[in-house]
């Protein structure tokens, strides 16, 4: 039953029995003179109930609990047909996953389990357990696999690794049936760093802090060369030279905290490749390796210089305010040099983090958002339908019999 507490309604069928009752006692007998001539013996047989009366109350009767039923939406388990539950594996794209995974994977595809990659097509996955093509893999991707997959009822299993990187989305919509398996990726993988002044190694250590050290940290791993060595070619084109000359302050501070050398430039010099541009007006032409901070020419165009599209520019970063200190909040607050260190780790892709997420974290990013899919109800449901209309024909017809065969056989006055 979909609504079983309808079913308090068949209590109702106690309504037309009392005022069939009720109303049979309404009748009384009368002595009168005309009537003297009827036999005691019919006299005895309009007492009681007729069995016409008897018909009638059993329908009326049949017509109130089969009601109840109808509005209880009865459901046959052993007629009806429950939804498909479909079990499917769906592994991120990772070499760290398969590896842990490899028997899990294996035997599912030997049950002949649906087993696919988190990416865009959904492509299956191979016995030989081969990475996709196309194996990167992000949060948005992996939430796009899941909504496709979860327009039928299914039994998710989903394999991924435990990165920071999941945290990016808010939360992750899964369907009812569930379940997490994952993985920390211990290859470690080399980290990029920078080679700055006096042999220094600049680096984001394990904690997520940006480290600059001659002597690294034993337990992280380096990359043989260095993303960068030496002076970092940058081009400050401002006509502001308030604003200018912030910038370069800034640039000194992250000089002598990191030890990060700039090789400034006013102008561009031929031939020369800028791996920083800070400017206020976005050249023409523009480098794939150059990192572009561009800020507005004045506050008044500060509102539509944030309107301008950045679609197919991921080098190009918009201030939306002149970075002076009396027009923007972190020169203001003095971190600007530390956001400019941030844009630094992103141009040289130091930023790499790597510590996992917890359990509790985790249990709050995967919530489910697919409810498990109700029975429907089976074949029967419009057959109850037609009984009940068939009924209250049957009731009906029995009322204006009874009514009729009552005036026919009702005595006139002579």
């Amino acid at each position: 039953m979909n609504e079983p507490y309808r079913l308090w309604g068949a209590l109702a069928v106690a309504i037309p029995i009392a005022i069939h009752f009720w109303h049979r006692k309404q009748g009384k007998l009368l002595p009168w003179a005309a009537t003297g001539w009827l036999e005691e013996k019919q006299q005895q047989q309009s007492r009681g109930l007729r069995l016409d009366d008897r018909w009638l109350l059993l329908v009326r009767c049949l017509l109130v609990v089969l009601l109840a039923i109808l509005l209880a939406q009865p459901i046959l388990p052993s007629l009806s047909k429950p939804p498909v539950v479909q079990i499917v594996h769906l592994v991120q794209p990772s070499g760290a996953v398969v590896d842990n995974f490899r028997f899990e994977l294996n035997e599912a595809l030997k049950r002949k389990e649906r087993v696919v990659w988190a990416t865009p097509a959904l492509s299956p996955v191979t016995p030989a357990l081969t990475l996709p093509a196309q194996a990167a893999s992000n949060p948005l991707v992996l939430q796009t696999a899941i909504s496709r997959l979860s327009s039928q009822p299914i039994n998710l299993q989903l394999y991924v690794t435990n990165t920071p990187t999941l945290a990016t989305l808010p939360t992750i919509a899964v369907p009812t049936r569930f379940a997490l398996h994952t993985v920390v990726d211990s290859s470690q993988l080399p980290r990029p760093y920078l080679l700055v002044k006096n042999d220094r190694r600049l680096y984001v250590d394990r904690a997520g802090r940006l480290t600059s050290t001659a002597t690294p940290d034993g337990s992280v791993r380096l990359t043989p060369s260095p993303a960068h060595s030496g002076p970092i070619p940058t081009l400050l084109s401002y006509r502001n030279e308030r604003e200018k000359q912030t910038v370069q302050a800034a640039l000194a501070a992250l000089t002598d905290v990191y030890g990060i050398d700039f090789q400034l430039d006013d102008h561009p010099v031929p031939g020369r490749v800028y791996r920083w541009v800070l400017t206020d007006q976005l050249p023409a032409q523009r480098m794939a390796s150059t990192r572009y901070i561009v800020s507005p020419v004045s506050t008044k165009m500060a509102v539509s210089t944030g309107a301008v599209s950045t679609e197919g520019m991921a080098n190009v970063v918009y201030t939306n305010d002149v970075l002076t200190p009396t027009t923007s909040a972190l020169v203001e607050t003095g971190q600007l040099p530390e956001w400019l260190g941030m844009q630094l780790l992103a141009q040289f892709d130091l930023n790499t983090p790597t510590t996992p997420l917890s359990q509790q974290a985790l249990r709050a990013l995967f919530t489910p958002g697919q409810p498990v899919p109700k029975q429907a109800a089976t074949d029967w449901q419009p057959i109850l339908v037609l009984v009940f209309i068939s009924l209250v024909i049957l009731e009906r017809w029995l009322a204006l019999s009874g009514a009729a065969q009552e005036r026919t056989t009702r005595p006139t006055n002579a």
